[in-house]
């Protein structure tokens, strides 16, 4: 069999996922590769992953370079390979290349895979963002890439001979950068915080009662608290649901997503149906997730599982009470504050009892207020009662 390139692409990891990117390669231009042995690693907002061979073959081209953002289903390498190549056709993405020709001949139009040309001007992404940073004109700057393409080291080098830029660019540059990891977590979170602000919300605030609860508990309070919101969810199926299409509807699970914070920012792993687990077996399992999440080793189908609330839990850092925005298509949220000893009245004076501030967060078009006090009366409830 002849030969052919094959389209190492950025996989999809997620179901919202759109770009990933690349943390850093394992093999070398002109190394043999296998299928199923892992040649890359790439990371989003949400979760690390190490990249395979789809075919056995040698890697002849690296067309993306650490900390680039690349599209899903766009080519981040190429693999000379007699076998077929099993992803052919799943992703849209741009045709392969051809064979690269002589200097003088001109670029085919439709193929420049890493190049993009914008505006009669072709460079590869990480030209374009380094020019935009230092106020380069593409158009001005010598390419040295096949087909006439600009690379990053054609954008540094004239950076440095031209040596002037305007003041605005020099401060911006002089910026402390940010890595491409925490700017594509803090790119997340936009995403999702600005659809959260179309959503018509309010926050109720309860001082709960921990005392009995807290006589005989044997775990965490993130534990404790996810596994009595899921239970109230299921008492309250009127707010365990989401505003679709113009109308409430009702989720048949309770799917609690669980705000960790992590080094690359926020992430939420989705535990499904809590409250159907013992307090044993849901604590060893938010262990396990939050440590797996902090490593960037989350699964897929924690991360893309559907959830119908969230817990938040800024207690440990000293938070006395605060609100947690929906997530949309979420109808609820609940802020878990300081857990601490407080002054409270009782008959005849004054006493001291562990008590906590929570914020329950609900989308206004699924319930109202009374709505959101009754199922935080069913959270005191199942505190008092089913967990001591």
């Amino acid at each position: 069999m002849v030969a052919k390139e094959v389209a190492l692409v950025m996989p999809k990891m997620s179901m919202t996922m759109t770009e990933g990117v690349l943390v850093g390669w394992r093999k070398a231009e002109g190394d043999q590769v296998r299928q199923g042995e892992v040649v890359c690693e790439v990371t989003t907002d949400k979760v690390d992953m190490e990249v395979e061979s789809n075919v056995d073959g040698v890697l002849t081209r690296l067309v993306a370079e650490p900390e680039d953002v690349i599209g899903v289903g766009e080519p981040i390498a190429f693999v000379a390979s007699e076998a077929d190549d099993l992803l052919e056709g799943l992703f849209d993405g741009p045709p392969e290349p051809a064979p690269e020709p002589s200097p003088e001949a001109e670029p085919p139009a439709a193929v420049a895979v890493e190049t993009r040309p914008r505006n009669g001007v072709a460079a590869v992404p990480a030209a374009r963002r380094r020019a935009a940073d230092l106020g380069v004109d593409l158009a001005t700057v010598p390419p040295t890439g096949p087909w006439h393409t600009i690379r990053l080291s054609d954008v540094e080098h004239f950076g440095r001979e031209q040596g002037s830029f305007t003041t605005a660019k020099r401060e911006q540059s002089s910026l402390a950068p940010v890595s491409r990891r925490r700017k594509g977590a803090r790119t997340a979170v936009a995403r999702r915080m600005a659809a959260s602000a179309q959503v018509p919300q309010f926050v109720l605030y309860r001082d709960i009662d921990l005392q009995r609860a807290g006589e005989n508990r044997r775990h965490g309070w993130t534990a404790v608290f996810t596994h009595v919101l899921a239970g109230a969810l299921r008492e309250h199926p009127e707010l365990n649901a989401s505003w679709v299409d113009g109308e409430v509807r009702a989720h048949e699970h309770v799917g609690v997503a669980l705000a960790v914070d992590t080094g690359r920012g926020l992430l939420a792993p989705v535990l499904t149906d809590p409250d159907q687990l013992s307090l044993d077996a849901l604590a060893a399992r938010i262990t396990d997730v939050v440590d797996r999440a902090r490593a960037g080793r989350l699964g897929l189908a924690e991360l893309s599982a559907p959830a119908t609330t969230t817990v938040s839990n800024l207690g440990g850092l000293g938070v006395g009470a605060f609100q947690a925005l929906l997530t949309p298509p979420q109808a609820t949220a609940l802020a878990l504050g300081a857990i601490e000893p407080k002054v409270v009245p009782v008959p005849g004076g004054i006493g001291v009892s562990l008590r906590c501030t929570v914020g329950l967060s609900v989308d206004h078009r699924v319930g109202d207020g009374a709505d959101g006090a009754r199922l935080l009366t069913t959270v005191q409830r199942l505190l008092d009662g089913e967990l001591v």
